[in-house]
């Protein structure tokens, strides 16, 4: 017994002794590269060492950094794939291989993937109708997708790990609300987005103001929420000692990331955009607290009396948000088919392009209106069904609901709103669950006002394009609480 003791801790020893040799044949491989290599491929090259060893050690990591660079990676495409997706299988690998490692590699049952798992099956049945299978694919591992976050990052993440993701998330979103400022002053961007030739509407990596704004809206009510719990939670200290405290950092940090994603909201120029964000701040501040709820409503009360008053006075309101502003109950939709059938200017040009293809929508319905023409064929279908006019499929029908009722029929939108119905249930019950006045009770009411926004902008929009729908995958992962809400603790 004693030999094979001494032979065991001899084996050790070796394996060891060839780890750092390994270990310093590497580093002086390295070195070698370093030294011939041009300056800037030596960076990348230790910069990728570095990550690489980073994400070996700490595998979750590969979430934090997907989701920080969401909205760029999104951007990149390598035919129909993108970067962000190639990010996506990377962090699956990782999850994989350290599951496999540690011997610990399983999915629990969870409620919250089986409710994304609903729409998902429906999406697979309305494939057998598709005319153009590549989009109908496409639109299936979409939600695969989104599944796949929810669950690994749900269930894979840590309290304290999803502190970090929610960190990050908001840094993702301020650095693409920062871009879009920088186009908004420096007017970068076509002709088209051009505002009072002075300013340009920012978009942000996404091409278009409206996608940008609803990105940045599925993120303003967390940093809204978080800003104002992390306020409430500072040290009863003097005011330079609780900034100096890690309370006050997380406090700062919150805020200015609110405070620059509300900005770039704002220099969308979307309208839709607007309305998603005051949805989901209100629903934030009707959670968090009553007397704030009573200060927005009085604050609001005295906007519409001195709107009325000024009669909307250019002098006190700058005349481009009077004209955005007026032109809301067209964009609403009211009057519908008077709008459709007027003459085309460039001043109704959008509103009227939206309507025209919220009606191409009800068309597509009306030929298949159970099971729809098939998930992610509306364009494919668009030209048997559109108005003289309007040529361009523009690949969706600005309208989700009217979009998934084209596509997956009755029974598709059915499903679809179930699926929000159980989350925001399953939501408010973990709510009322875990530890009031927490970090994750925070989160969740966030969590509660990005539900809103997008409830009230995809009435106006497809939100589900370039990688938003795996940032709100993210948030939902980091509100799942399920395997430790009973621990759970104030500092999350």
């Amino acid at each position: 017994m004693q030999s094979g003791l001494l032979f065991t801790l001899a084996h050790r020893r070796k394996e060891g002794s060839n780890q750092r040799i390994l270990g310093w044949a590497a580093l002086l491989l390295l070195a070698i590269l370093i030294a011939w290599l041009p300056l800037r491929i030596a960076l990348l090259l230790v910069g990728g060492v570095g990550a690489a060893l980073l994400l070996i050690r700490w595998p979750w990591l590969a979430w934090i950094g997907l989701a920080v660079a969401l909205p760029f990676a999104s951007a990149v495409k390598f035919g129909r794939l993108s970067a962000a997706d190639l990010l996506l299988a990377g962090g699956l690998a990782l999850w994989f291989a350290d599951g496999v490692r540690r011997r610990s590699l399983r999915l629990d049952p969870r409620l919250l993937p089986g409710f994304v798992a609903i729409y998902l099956a429906v999406i697979l049945s309305s494939v057998l109708w598709a005319v153009d299978l590549v989009e109908a694919a496409a639109e299936v591992i979409k939600w695969i997708e989104v599944l796949i976050v929810v669950w690994v990052v749900g269930q894979f993440l840590s309290p304290g790990q999803k502190r970090w993701l929610a960190a990050a998330l908001l840094v993702g979103g301020a650095l693409q609300a920062l871009l879009g400022i920088y186009q908004f002053l420096f007017r970068i961007g076509p002709p088209s987005f051009l505002l009072a030739d002075r300013f340009m509407r920012a978009a942000g990596t996404f091409d278009q103001p409206n996608p940008y704004a609803g990105y940045l809206g599925l993120t303003l009510p967390v940093s809204v929420s978080l800003a104002l719990w992390s306020w409430g939670k500072l040290p009863s200290a003097g005011w330079s000692l609780r900034m100096l405290s890690i309370e006050g950092a997380w406090a700062l940090f919150y805020t200015a990331a609110a405070g620059i994603i509300g900005l770039g909201i704002v220099a969308s120029w979307s309208r839709g955009g607007w309305l998603g964000a005051l949805a989901g701040v209100a629903v934030v501040i009707v959670f968090r607290s009553r007397k704030a709820l009573i200060l927005s409503l009085a604050a609001g009360l005295l906007a519409i009396v001195a709107l009325g008053v000024t009669g909307l006075n250019p002098a006190l309101i700058p005349a481009p948000i009077i004209e955005r502003l007026a032109e809301l109950p067209a964009y609403l939709g009211f009057g519908i088919a008077d709008l459709v059938n007027q003459p085309v200017t460039d001043e109704n040009f959008a509103v009227i392009e939206r309507l025209a293809h919220w009606l191409a929508a009800l068309r597509m319905w009306d030929q298949a209106p159970w099971l729809g023409v098939g998930a992610g064929n509306y364009a494919a279908v668009y030209p048997e069904v559109r108005l003289p006019l309007w040529k361009d499929p523009l690949g969706h029908a600005h309208n989700i609901y009217l979009n998934i009722l084209a596509e997956t029929g009755l029974i598709g939108l059915s499903a679809y709103l179930l699926m929000w119905i159980l989350i925001i249930g399953w939501l408010w019950k973990v709510n009322r669950g875990g530890a009031t006045g927490s970090w994750g009770n925070a989160l969740r009411i966030g969590v509660f006002g990005v539900i809103a926004h997008l409830t009230l902008h995809h009435v106006f929009d497809n939100l589900f394009v370039q990688g938003i729908y795996l940032h709100l995958a993210f948030w939902l992962a980091a509100a799942d609480v399920s395997s430790f809400y009973p621990t759970e603790s104030g500092s999350g």
